[in-house]
C-alpha cells in the first residue's frame, strides 16, 4: 500500500501514455512542486461525477473510479499565459483502497499498485488494430506527444488505442481495469466495428 495524491480528470490514461496538463489551482500547484522536489508522482483517475475544478471552497470533490494510473512528471514549462504546463507519463495502474481529502482539499488515496501486464504479441487476427494505431500516431496532435509504441505489444497497442479513440470514458475505464491485454484488444475490435457501422 502507498499513499498518493490524486488528480481527477474526465479522461483515462494507461501506463506508457503521455498527457499534457495545465496547472492553475493552488492545491495542484503545491502538489506538483512537492512531486518535483521529492521526485515522486501522483495518480490520474477518471471522474465519474462532478468537476475537476472547484468553483468555490464549499464545492464537493468529484466522485472517481476505483482504479487509475500512477504518473511521473517528465517535462514542465511556463506557458505563454503564465500558467504552469507539465507533461506526465503513465507508469503503473493502481486500485484505490481508501480515499480522503487533506487540509488543502487535495484528494488523497491509499492505493495498491497492480502488476505490470506481461508482454504478449498482438495476435495475427488483430494486426489491423496495430495498423489503425499507426495511422493515429501520424496525427499532428498525437505526434507532438512523441509516443514510443511497440506495435507488436498487445498491452501497448490496447492502451494507446483506448486513449486515442473517441469512445465514452466509462468504456475506457472498463478497458483500463481489464487484466488481459489480448482480451482488451478483442473488446476494442468490437467497439471499432460498431463505430464503423454507425458511420455507414
Amino acid at each position: 500500500m502507498a499513499e498518493i495524491p490524486l488528480f481527477p480528470l474526465p479522461l483515462v490514461l494507461f501506463p506508457g501514455g503521455k498527457l499534457p496538463l495545465q496547472i492553475f489551482e493552488p492545491r495542484y500547484l503545491d502538489m506538483v512542486k512537492r512531486c518535483m522536489r521529492d521526485n515522486v508522482g501522483f495518480g490520474v483517475v477518471m471522474i465519474q461525477e462532478g468537476a475537476h475544478v472547484l468553483r468555490n471552497s464549499e464545492e464537493q470533490l468529484p466522485s472517481v473510479a476505483y482504479a487509475g494510473t500512477y504518473v511521473s512528471i517528465i517535462d514542465f514549462d511556463q506557458r505563454d499565459n503564465g500558467l504552469l504546463g507539465i507533461v506526465v507519463e503513465g507508469q503503473v495502474r493502481f486500485s484505490i483502497r481508501d480515499q480522503y481529502e487533506n487540509s488543502e482539499r487535495l484528494m488523497m488515496a491509499d492505493v495498491e499498485f497492480l502488476v505490470t501486464e506481461p508482454r504478449q504479441e498482438v495476435p495475427s487476427d488483430k494486426a489491423h488494430l496495430s495498423e489503425i494505431l499507426a495511422s493515429l500516431l501520424e496525427h499532428e496532435a498525437v505526434e507532438a506527444l512523441r509516443l514510443s509504441v511497440d506495435l507488436q505489444d498487445a498491452s501497448e497497442v490496447g492502451g494507446r488505442l483506448t486513449e486515442l479513440l473517441p469512445i465514452p470514458n466509462n468504456l475506457k475505464q472498463r478497458l483500463l481495469e481489464m487484466r488481459n491485454p489480448v482480451a482488451r484488444l478483442a473488446d476494442l475490435d468490437q467497439l471499432i466495428l460498431k463505430m464503423q457501422d454507425q458511420l455507414r
